[in-house]
């Protein structure tokens, strides 16, 4: 029997790590029960008193130091909306970063256009600002940045390069929940940002999303879009717009209220705990955690991504690293950083009957990303990456230090981890 739990010894941890998610109070209650009482479930039925859904749009907007927010019924329909409010139409290009999870790419074929995968910065996983521009063509409307995990991207080098180009900046900052880029959150410095309240997210309201912004114009086609004829709720636009209802619930927009009053501290413990935990993976040989760069004012992430090194851990694969953590009662995956090219959504590309953006007739030309290379991103998923979930970072103090006793652990018996290593492989 060896030391190592994935080898019959004993695990390190012996009980649950972080803190259930998600959680609720007795506010939520009470304002579930206002709701139902009102029996105005709708922020249709609102036109001079304030609904729970205006009071979430402007308290979530001023945290994420935005001047608008519009609440939708999901993230990825604020993705979409995002995308038609800044001017994204069939034919265009949107260039997104290769890897992030599948909505990003299917957003942007929903409103005709055609996703470019550009390769990802090992330092922090988002899009590498540097490759963008070569990825610009006549026909790019705009580019989409994902803040994947939490880790706000290169918002000066992207904001610089977009307004060159005349082009619009749009977050996917489904992630990345009261991030902040000098001191600024982000969802506002791009032209239109949106997040996810998805049952698992850093907000979780079951489902739901907002689009943020501080352009006046984009406001209000986010506005007309997502609320047909915009009869009744915020003031109607001046123009109307072929829109469908697309509308966030009444019951969402109170849990959102109520999830306001406790996103804060919840920012600050995760953030706490991750510097405890950067800190102390530094110490040991073969892992580390991802750059932090000082603009990044604040950090509030739903996937803490973080590498493995092999070349300094005796020559383990990530893979078998990963075994023995989970195999010591840590909870951990290889996060979002799939190549996205290789997904069978983009690889098959089966859009329908005239495959709707792809054919020729509306995009000009004929798409086949099978023969797609990022070696950036490729090499990240295959050997390095490594993550935890957000809710990890809830407890307290000591569980990240248990969670250093597993990597430690593991380190003083890489050579018992090597035999089992080449056990698996011959087996």
């Amino acid at each position: 029997m060896g030391k190592l739990a994935l080898t019959g010894g004993a695990p390190v941890v012996a009980g649950p790590l972080g803190a259930a998610w998600p959680v609720y109070d007795e506010r939520d209650e009470e304002l579930l029960r206002d709701v139902l009482h009102s029996r105005s479930w709708t922020r249709s039925k609102f036109q001079d008193a304030e609904s729970w859904v205006w009071r979430f749009e402007d308290a979530f907007a001023e945290f994420q130091d935005a001047r608008h927010g519009v609440a939708v019924a999901t993230g990825s329909i604020g993705m979409e909306l995002a995308l038609k409010a800044v001017g994204v139409e069939p034919g265009d290009e949107v260039i997104i970063p290769a890897a992030t999870w599948i909505t990003v790419a299917t957003a942007v074929i929903a409103v005709g256009a055609a996703p470019v995968f550009v390769d990802i910065d090992p330092g922090t996983y988002n899009i590498d600002a540097d490759k963008v521009e070569a990825a610009i063509t006549p026909r790019t409307r705009a580019v989409m940045c994902v803040h994947n995990g939490g880790m706000p991207a290169d918002m000066d080098a992207l904001r610089e390069l977009v307004d060159r180009h005349g082009i619009a900046l749009v977050g996917d900052c489904a992630h990345a929940h009261g991030s902040q880029w000098r001191g600024r959150g982000v969802g506002a410095i791009e032209d239109a940002g949106a997040f996810s309240f998805q049952g698992s997210k850093v907000v979780a309201l079951g489902e739901g999303g907002m689009v943020l912004t501080d352009r006046d114009d984009v406001q209000e086609r986010l506005f007309g879009l997502h609320h047909v004829n915009g009869a009744n709720g915020r003031p109607k636009p001046e123009r109307s717009l072929p829109a469908t209802n697309l509308r966030m619930t009444e019951w969402i927009g109170a849990l959102g209220l109520a999830a306001m009053a406790r996103l804060p501290e919840q920012v600050a413990l995760r953030e706490a705990n991750a510097r405890r935990l950067m800190a102390g993976l530094a110490e040991i040989p073969g892992v580390e955690g991802l750059t932090w760069d000082p603009r990044v004012t604040r950090w509030s992430f739903y996937i803490w991504h973080w590498r493995f090194i092999g070349a300094e851990f005796d020559g383990i694969q990530r893979d078998t690293f990963l075994a023995a953590l989970k195999a010591e009662g840590v909870p951990a995956s290889t996060g979002q950083t799939a190549p996205l090219y290789r997904n069978p959504v983009l690889t098959d590309m089966d859009c329908g009957r005239t495959n709707y953006p792809f054919n020729a007739q509306v995009y000009g030309q004929a798409l086949d990303y099978r023969g797609f290379h990022c070696p950036e991103t490729e090499r990240i998923a295959a050997t390095e990456a490594l993550s935890f979930s957000h809710p990890l970072f809830l407890g307290p103090p000591e569980h990240m230090d248990l969670v250093l006793d597993a990597v430690r652990k593991i380190r003083e018996h890489v050579a018992e981890l090597h035999a089992w290593e080449v056990t698996q492989a011959g087996a």
